[in-house]
């Protein structure tokens, strides 16, 4: 990491300010009462603010830059997270991490790749609350859920007033007239029938065109997306 260049290239005002920021902080509310772990996060936030780091860096930016283990990395991830996101915010970016996943075996296992340790752990305990298992074996930053379990998460993250008129809609595109849930879990597998890849993975970003609307409760656009899934399945059965 090149500070004398980072310091340069924001200039002097912006250099100020960053380290008139860093000392108010530190000497709050007196010299040395901070602990370490508060220090790391506050000299985190100023590499953050003159642009050392991105203003979300992710694991490897901090091994990489800061030259830390992939456990502190994310241990500091975790602790300035903690303190920067709010439920609603942590809801929303699960949100997101439903609308691209990687699916497998044919619609019965879905990847989401979550790199911020903070939302990994928020999305587990919604799971958990929900009445299932998730499975993150296989690496932190990825984690397996059964097709049961994200049904249950996108009809949590559709709020109630909306989920009949996407039921409705989702019935009209062809899917068979059931529970939510059932409605949900249909659809979902015939999108896996849709943009799987020849080697029986659908892949994030054909998969994302499909169930982004649904999450989103976009009403216009997930008609138009499921008829077509529901057509490609009648034309070609297998």
């Amino acid at each position: 990491m090149d500070l004398e260049k980072i310091i340069r290239d924001i200039g002097d005002a912006k250099s100020a300010s960053a380290l008139k920021t860093l000392l108010e902080r530190f000497l709050d509310p007196a010299f040395g009462a901070l602990p370490k772990s508060e220090i790391e996060l506050l000299l985190l936030e100023t590499l953050a603010e003159v642009g050392a780091i991105s203003a979300e860096p992710g694991v490897y930016e901090l091994v990489s830059k800061l030259r830390v283990t992939r456990t502190k990395a994310r241990n500091l991830i975790y602790e300035r997270e903690l303190r920067r996101l709010s439920t609603t915010e942590l809801d929303s970016r699960v949100r997101n991490l439903l609308k691209r996943p990687i699916i497998q075996k044919a619609g019965e296992q879905f990847v989401l790749e979550v790199e911020n340790p903070l939302v990994s752990d928020h999305l587990w305990s919604k799971v958990q609350a929900l009445g299932h298992v998730s499975d993150g074996s296989f690496s932190p930053s990825i984690v397996k859920l059964p097709l049961d379990a994200v049904v249950a998460l996108i009809e949590y993250y559709i709020p109630e007033d909306q989920r009949a008129p996407v039921k409705t809609a989702l019935i009209e595109a062809g899917a068979p007239d059931t529970s939510f849930k059932g409605v949900l879990k249909a659809v979902l597998k015939k999108v896996a029938g849709k943009v799987a890849s020849d080697t029986g993975e659908a892949l994030l970003d054909n998969a994302s065109e499909y169930i982004s609307p649904i999450v989103d409760a976009a009403l216009g656009d997930l008609t138009e997306k499921i008829s077509d899934v529901f057509r490609a399945a009648a034309e070609d059965p297998e």
